[in-house]
């Protein structure tokens, strides 16, 4: 017990704060290690440099994550551990700071670790670890959808840091590589069955969640003093790794306090001391602070038994890896005072978790974001994410206003679509946005426009038919995967001038081309998709762009291979980056744009009846649909100078999401916005689809989104869907159920029609 502070044992555990209680307020500890830092490498640099472009090469992170890790301190902890090892035995222990890093942030999503994922990552891992390289390369180097993580695993990482010793040494590291994983399983477990572990069970457990003992194995061997230890010195050293693994971890978890409460993390010896013993929330802070002095006090005297031992060359390896492992507790200590990652009112005497910004990487957002919108809006209109390393702005005033700014660049799009598809009309700016936009228009305009419409009516009509012969078959039908994702594509090959018949090759690309676009998170196995998706899209257009450059016609891929620009024609892949952000932007946007769109039909009766009645209402109904569930729901920008907005400054050089879908639900700006009224522009319907737009669905300024007219042209066969489907309404039991941060849609539409089974 007086290893918890001598604080009372509570008789019930303590639950989060519910509704009604104060946030939580709480000072953190004035912490202190009796350790000297390490000295600064003076490659330090050069290996951040290395260790970023092999995490990029090997496809765990994509531009933007490069980006940010020579941009910040993200790893600075990390080259703090390697002390003066050589650089190319350095290097791999980085390396493996980085793969632990990126497999925490994947687990913490939450959606990857879900359904058995994380179970059977763990169990190749395994494998991998357990049978050596030639096993490892045979579960699947060469399949294109191999998990990024695990095929560096088995054919860069692990056999590199094998050679770092001898047969025993390989078996205790892929022993504590297993643990460190198999304790992510549990811990996610735990999650997914609302269970919070006992604070012995997570201080038992803790250690393995960092993978301190894998680390403290790497450290030992990039200095050359893995070898095994003598009996009378083994126990000791066991003692320094694990009052350096509690420590490390405890000190995180000390730190990691504000995030975790605002992210709702369990697996915080803070929250799990609060819970099991009674006091506040800064009694609770004390106390893990208390027990972090105790292991630092056990490390010291443990150290001092090492050094009564007879002088020998085991002891003077000991000592050195106690000097390794102090140094290692003072620089994680250095770097959780310093570094935003985790916590965020640095500057406050007091954190007041009040004052603590959401941010957008929180789960909840996905489930609902439009009441944390609002929170954003009312204390937090422009606030620095942390978490997300962005700066978000919701109020309408601020959105409009940053999207309309010329100094407010789209260059972010380099890093969201750059690696994948090149430079497009997206990330333009200046005059080379405006020529190469100038030839695009004319698709998307006017007489073009109009020459679809018997194609869009034409589809819909039949789409209609097939989705009522399903529900008189079988009793219910999606309009997700029919009717809403087949139109816009179906649509969108005619105006690229590729066979109709061929939508379907096409879905995976703009699925995936579209997922690797809006993953905010950098999911590696997400990024690999959508590069190997890339590559099929590219086979398959080649032929069509050699056969236009031949024969020219009058589609937009003819118009790409014939028009210059600047003097000179568009190359090969500078064409196909451009249809495959056409397909992904324009495909999968406005399938989920449809698909809300009869969300919000079938959710309101009476405006569903008033459609069906005057269907010249659907320009109206289709812009309302966008104003209050935009599918974008946000835009990365990025600031090539400070920026004066209305609710404040945004810095130079600042990547800034702007979030249409809160601007969109501003009630300074639109009467009641939550609710979906048709009516509400009924006199404007034509301003709707054009940059004068009042809802920011399709953007603003100079980017204004290119397919608008396209966009109100599907938007307006809903009709066609009506008249095909009487009495339509929602299956039986069914709810929809909404996903997405940046782009947002519905799982799944089911229904059916009154009088069917």
């Amino acid at each position: 017990m007086s290893a918890y502070s001598g604080a009372k044992q509570h008789t019930a555990p303590r639950e989060e704060p519910t509704a009604g209680e104060a946030p939580p307020v709480f000072s953190l500890p004035d912490l202190a290690l009796p350790f000297p830092a390490s000295t600064a490498r003076r490659d330090g640099e050069p290996l951040r440099r290395e260790a970023s472009r092999w995490a990029l090469d090997q496809g765990l992170i994509g531009p933007r994550g490069h980006d940010r890790l020579l941009s910040s301190r993200l790893l600075d902890a990390g080259i703090a551990l390697t002390g003066d090892a050589p650089r190319e035995r350095a290097v791999i222990l980085l390396e493996w700071v980085l793969w632990t890093l990126l497999l925490d942030d994947r687990i913490d999503d939450g959606r990857w670790a879900d359904d058995g994922v994380l179970d059977a990552f763990t169990e190749t891992a395994r494998q991998i670890v357990e049978h050596g390289h030639e096993h490892g390369h045979e579960r699947g180097h060469e399949r294109g959808h191999e998990d990024p993580m695990l095929r560096t695993l088995a054919c860069d990482l692990w056999p590199r840091t094998r050679r770092l010793g001898d047969t025993a040494w390989q078996s205790a590291i892929a022993g504590h590589v297993v643990r460190h994983l198999l304790a992510q399983c549990r811990m996610t477990a735990s999650r997914a069955h609302g269970r919070t572990p006992s604070l012995a069970d997570y201080t038992a457990m803790r250690r393995d969640l960092l993978g301190a003992d894998l680390l403290f194995d790497l450290i030992e061997a990039i200095h050359g003093l893995n070898t095994a230890w003598p009996s009378d010195l083994a126990a000791l050293v066991t003692q320094l790794r694990d009052c350096t693994g509690d420590v490390l971890s405890w000190t995180n978890d000390v730190y990691s306090l504000e995030k975790d409460l605002l992210l709702r993390e369990d697996a915080n010896l803070v929250k799990i001391v609060r819970r099991e013993w009674d006091g506040t929330w800064q009694e609770a802070v004390d106390t893990a602070h208390a027990m972090i002095m105790r292991r630092v006090d056990t490390f010291q005297a443990v150290r001092s038994d090492v050094g009564r031992h007879t002088p020998s060359p085991d002891r003077d390896r000991a000592q050195a890896l106690a000097d390794r492992l102090s140094a290692a507790m003072a620089a994680g200590l250095s770097w959780h005072q310093s570094v935003g990652r985790y916590h965020w009112q640095r500057s406050a005497a007091t954190i007041d978790t009040a004052r603590t910004p959401p941010s957008l990487v929180w789960t909840e957002f996905e489930r609902d974001p439009y009441p944390l919108y609002a929170r954003l809006r009312g204390h937090f209109p422009l606030m620095r994410d942390e978490l997300l390393d962005a700066w978000v702005i919701s109020r309408y005033d601020d959105v409009r206003a940053a999207l309309c700014d010329p100094d407010v660049s789209s260059q972010s799009y380099a890093w969201q679509v750059g690696a994948m598809v090149g430079r497009t009309l997206l990330e333009m700016d200046g005059r080379e946005h405006t020529v190469h936009r100038a030839l695009l228009s004319p698709a998307f305009r006017g007489h073009a426009v109009n020459a679809l419409r018997r194609t869009a009516q034409t589809t819909a009509a039949d789409l209609a038919a097939i989705t009522a012969r399903q529900i008189r078959d079988t009793g219910q039908a999606d309009l997700t995967t029919g009717f809403c994702r087949q139109l816009p594509i179906t649509v969108l090959t005619q105006v690229l001038g590729l066979p109709v018949g061929d939508a379907e090759i096409l879905r995976p690309w703009y699925t995936a081309g579209f997922a690797y676009m809006s993953d905010h998170r950098q999911d590696p196995l997400t990024l690999q998709q959508g590069l190997a998706a890339r590559d099929d899209l590219y086979d398959y257009l080649r032929p069509h762009l050699a056969a236009r450059r031949a024969r020219p016609g009058a589609d937009l891929i003819s118009t790409l291979c014939t028009s210059p620009v600047n003097g000179e024609l568009l190359d090969d892949q500078e064409i196909m980056g451009c249809c495959a952000v056409l397909l992904a932007a324009g495909a999968d946007t406005t399938d989920r744009a449809l698909a809300l769109f009869a969300a919000n039909l079938l959710n309101n009766p009476d405006a569903l009846a008033a459609l069906r009645h005057d269907p010249a209402l659907a320009d109206a109904a289709w812009a309302e649909s966008l104003r209050r569930d935009p599918p974008t729901q946000i835009i990365i920008r990025h600031t090539t100078k400070a920026i004066d907005l209305p609710s404040g400054r945004l810095p130079p050089e600042a990547t800034v999401a702007c979030l249409l879908a809160s601007a969109n639900r501003d009630p300074a700006h639109f009467t009641d916005p939550d609710r979906y009224d048709l009516h509400r522009t009924a006199t404007t319907t034509d301003r709707q689809f054009a940059a004068s737009a009042a809802h920011l669905a399709f953007g603003a300024g100079r980017h204004f989104c290119l397919g608008a007219h396209l966009a109100r042209l599907l938007g307006t066969t809903m009709p066609i869907l009506l008249r095909a489907l009487p009495g339509l309404r929602w299956a039986d039991g069914f709810t929809p159920t909404e996903t997405g941060l940046i782009s947002r849609g519905p799982v799944s539409l089911l229904i059916t029609m009154e009088g069917e089974r």
